[in-house]
Parts: structure tokens; sequence; C-alpha cells
């Protein structure tokens, strides 16, 4: 039976090429890229998709725009992370960056480890949260693993209003990102999976949870639409919709802290 390819794996490998290759100023070709992570030309574009949505999600300069068809001289067609007609000042702008200046975000794969296994630990083992954090630390790597790991407990549905199209299901941290420790910042205890209008209520406290998990709107919302008033004010003294499970459930302390001080 063949073993899953790690892709995640091969992305750390391809990354530090990458980034070496930037820093003196270099492109490379997909035929040269495979053989110096050892896989076939053919496949390395699975890799580059990894790295290119890094870049992306991150607003990096397009690092994979190195990478060129050896007969066009061109980026492949999986390629969309800059115009092509101005490649060139792309490549330039990925010259320019200083690449050391950031990890490596798939470090976290290097040993085989995929993002879907370290989110099963941070759901089976929320009290070791930090340990696992420490083997990733790069911010938007955590926030992906940390949002996916909601999505899973909370059922794919926001806690308050129960919407599901998980393009505007947003992971939100009780305590900021900013100001937790790094225990709290993967500890899905310390989260609370919501639709990107109850999550921006939350940030600004127009939207707070009681001890009992019951909600709380902002009265000042009540001379709203009756619109807004049905997607606010309607749900106030409603409870959260929980995980199934207590062990995942938001921390008292953290509702408390948040609800209580200009979070």
């Amino acid at each position: 039976m063949n073993e899953e390819i790690n892709q995640e794996q091969r992305a750390y490998l391809a990354w530090n090429v990458l980034v070496e290759y930037a820093q003196n100023s270099k492109t490379i070709t997909y035929k040269e890229l495979g053989e110096k992570i050892s896989i076939h030309h053919r496949a390395v574009r699975f890799v580059l998709d990894l790295i290119q949505d890094y870049c992306m999600e991150n607003q990096l300069p397009p690092l994979t725009i190195l990478v060129l068809n050896k007969n066009s001289n061109l980026p492949g067609s999986g390629f969309v992370a800059y115009d092509i007609e101005n490649s060139r000042d792309g490549i330039e702008k990925v010259y320019k960056y200083i690449w050391k200046s950031i990890p490596n975000p798939f470090t976290y794969a290097e040993d085989g480890t995929t993002k879907e296994q370290i989110v099963k630990k941070i759901i089976n083992e929320p009290d070791n949260s930090k340990t696992i954090y420490t083997k990733i630390k790069v911010r938007g790597v955590v926030q992906t693993i940390f949002r996916k790991a909601l999505l899973e407990i909370y059922e794919n549905k926001c806690a308050v209003c129960k919407l599901s199209f998980k393009e505007v299901l947003e992971a939100c941290h009780i305590i900021p990102y900013s100001i937790s420790t790094k225990q709290e910042r993967l500890d899905v205890r310390n989260g609370i999976l919501l639709c990107s209008n109850h999550h921006n209520f939350f940030d600004k406290k127009m939207l707070t949870i009681n001890d009992d998990y019951t909600i709380s709107f902002s009265n000042e919302l009540i001379n709203n639409s009756d619109s807004d008033v049905f997607n606010t004010l309607n749900f106030s003294g409603r409870k959260l919709n929980l995980p199934k499970q207590e062990k995942h459930r938001p921390r008292l302390a953290f509702i408390k802290k948040h609800r209580e001080n200009n979070l």
C-alpha cells in the first residue's frame, strides 16, 4: 500500500529552495525544482499551489513566480498571484524582499506532519495547545489551523445565527491573538466560530457572552432598521450554539475577561 503523498512536507523543502534562489536573484525551472526536492517535475505544481496560496493570503511577494517553464520562460498556467504580462516586475519584487525575515511557514511539516493531524491534536488535546503552537509559530498557519479546528467542533455553523456558508465563517479569538499566550493562540476554548458580521460585533463589544453562554447585544442597536434588529437583538437571551463536547466549549474565564476588559 502506497503512503499518501505529503505535499506540505514537499512545500517545506521547496520554500527553502525558492528563498535561496530569490536571495541570489535567480529563477528556476520546474524540472530543476523537482530535482532539488526529489519529485517529478509534473508534480511540482501541487507544491507551488500551497506556497502561492500562503503568499497571497499573507500579502507577500509572489515567490512562486520564480519557477518558469523552460520553453516559454514564464510561470505555468496555475500561477495566478501576479499579472503574467508584468512578470518581470513581480520577479523583481521577489528578489528585493527580505525572505529571511520570516520563517518557513511549512516548518511544521518538516517531519511529515500535516495540518489535518495538527487540527486533530488541538481538538483532542486542548490542554496541550502551547506545545503544538511552538512547532508552528507562523501566524498565518496558526490562524488557518485554528479555523479548521473551530469549523469541525462547531459543525460549520456560526455559534450565534447558525449560518453555514463556510466562506463567511471566521475563527474568532476571545482573547485577541495579539495579546494571547502561546497556549491561548491555538486553544479551541479561546475561540468561537462566528460569521463575519457577528465576529465584528463581538470584536467591537456590541455582542457579549454571559457566563451561562447566553448572548447579549447592545441596546444601542434598538433604533436601527427591523432587518438590523432581527439579525442582532433578535438573538439576545439565546444560548450560543456550543460544541457537543464540554472540553471544546469557550472557557468562562476568557469570556469574562473579554466582557469586563477593553480587549
